[in-house]
């Protein structure tokens, strides 16, 4: 293995060959079985790249609320909101666990809205790529401010690999 990833691409009927190295992958997840698949897929391309693999938990403001219990459909779980920081932890512990031994990982807790905390978090810290699942836990902010990962493919500063 040579810890780089070859794209290939066609220029005026030339075949270029250029090297992809990614060392830093940014796994965004909320404890879905998408954010599941994704460090999955990330783990895969962490172990034939030889990356490190960030997992990223953003604590949504609006679980310290309790306006979302006014909001038929949240798929907030109750705990979220009651104990916040322990429920990161519990997240990103249990997301952790999915990653092979031999691949270095960091855990990460940030608060904000997810699908500018991911993009910000990424810039601030230069990630590769960001690997991410396609659909999460948030029914309202899907409805309402559109998808966290369409978001973060369009906005992000680095490549998004978007995982179904």
């Amino acid at each position: 293995m040579s810890g780089n990833l070859w794209a290939t691409d066609y220029i005026d009927k030339e075949l270029i060959i250029m090297e992809v190295p990614y060392k830093k992958i940014l796994v965004p997840v909320d404890g879905s079985s998408h954010a599941l698949r994704a460090l999955s897929h990330a783990a895969t391309l962490a172990r034939y790249l030889a990356a490190e693999i960030s997992i990223l938990y953003v604590s949504v403001l609006s679980q310290q609320v309790p306006l979302y219990d006014q909001v038929k459909g949240a798929k907030i779980p109750p705990n979220a909101s009651t104990d916040p920081a322990n429920y990161a932890k519990t997240i990103l512990a249990e997301a952790s666990k999915q990653v092979p031994a031999d691949i270095y990982v960091q855990t990460h807790n940030e608060l904000g809205e997810p699908r500018t905390a991911i993009t910000d978090f990424a810039t601030q810290n230069g990630y590769d790529i960001i690997v991410i699942g396609c659909r999460g836990l948030g029914a309202i902010s899907g409805l309402l401010l559109g998808s966290v990962s369409t978001y973060v493919l369009h906005h992000a500063p680095c490549p998004v690999l978007v995982i179904k």
